[in-house]
Parts: C-alpha cells; sequence; structure tokens
C-alpha cells in the first residue's frame, strides 16, 4: 500500500510540474486566440468586399494556428523557444503598426473596404489596432522572458521543484 501512495504522489507531483510549465504560456495561448478570431473577423468581411487585402488576415490565420499547435505540443514536450509564435508576433507587430499607418493614407480602403471612412470608425478601428499593438509587444516581451527563464512563473515553478524534492 505504502508503493502504491509513493507511485500517485510521484504521478501527482510530475503531472503538477507538467501543468506549471504549460501554464508558462497561458497569456500567449489566449492572445493567440483573440488574435485568430479577430483575424478570422477581418478575412470574413473582406471577402465580402472581394478584396485582395483578404491575403493579409490569412496569413496572420494561418501564423496563429502554426502558433497554437505549437501551443498544444508543449504540454507534453516542454521547450523556452517558441518558434512559431515567436514569429507570429512579429510579424503581428509589423503587421499593426502598418495598419495604423495605413489608416490615414488612402490605403484605408484597401484594407477596410468594409468601412466608410469617418471619425467614429478611425477612433474604434485605431482603439482595436492600439490594443493588438500592446498586446503584441506584451507577448513579445513575454516570449523573451521565458526564453531566457526570466519569468515569474519559472520562478514558482523552481520554487515548486524545491519544495516537491
Amino acid at each position: 500500500m505504502d508503493s502504491q501512495l509513493e507511485s500517485q504522489l510521484k504521478t501527482h507531483k510530475k503531472v503538477s510540474l507538467t501543468n506549471l510549465y504549460f501554464n508558462r504560456f497561458l497569456a500567449v495561448r489566449y492572445t493567440t486566440a483573440f488574435f485568430l478570431f479577430l483575424n478570422l473577423y477581418w478575412a470574413v468581411f473582406l471577402m465580402g468586399s472581394l478584396s485582395i487585402a483578404i491575403v493579409l488576415p490569412l496569413l496572420l490565420i494561418l501564423f496563429a494556428t502554426l502558433t497554437s499547435f505549437e501551443q498544444i505540443k508543449l504540454y507534453r514536450n516542454h521547450q523556452n523557444h517558441l518558434r512559431y509564435a515567436s514569429l507570429f508576433y512579429r510579424i503581428m507587430l509589423i503587421s499593426v503598426i502598418m495598419l495604423i499607418i495605413s489608416i490615414y493614407t488612402p490605403l484605408f480602403h484597401f484594407f477596410f473596404p468594409f468601412l466608410k471612412y469617418s471619425q467614429e470608425a478611425l477612433n474604434v478601428l485605431l482603439g482595436i489596432l492600439a490594443a493588438s499593438l500592446v498586446f503584441t509587444i506584451f507577448i513579445l516581451i513575454k516570449l523573451k522572458k521565458i526564453e531566457r527563464n526570466e519569468d515569474k512563473h519559472f520562478k514558482r515553478i523552481q520554487a515548486y521543484q524545491e519544495i516537491i524534492n
């Protein structure tokens, strides 16, 4: 009976540690899902407008999907450097900056042909893009910290490992 209890405890510790490592990327997963759906809606509206600009959101959806699959694989195979997530968020950063600039140029109608050029539309769009920029920068910083094991979650994992060992 004692060995069975020890085996269960060992399994519990291993699962807990796996979950802690997996949860290091919780913000990345939720932000990726947010961007996946945001770009999906944008692509649907562009499809309705028959715009060639649909290539950008489709590209972003592709990289968000690759990032999502990379996140799923993390549960069994923990790693610090997420190649697709880093690439996706760098592409997002460039895209969002480009879109912020474009809303004050004639390119507005190229990327957002389904919107009327009005102050209200500009304010809403600028708000969404500004929030996207903040989220993107936050995730890029978080990914760099995780890569260098400087994130708060890693410190908690180390403290937990000291306790269970």
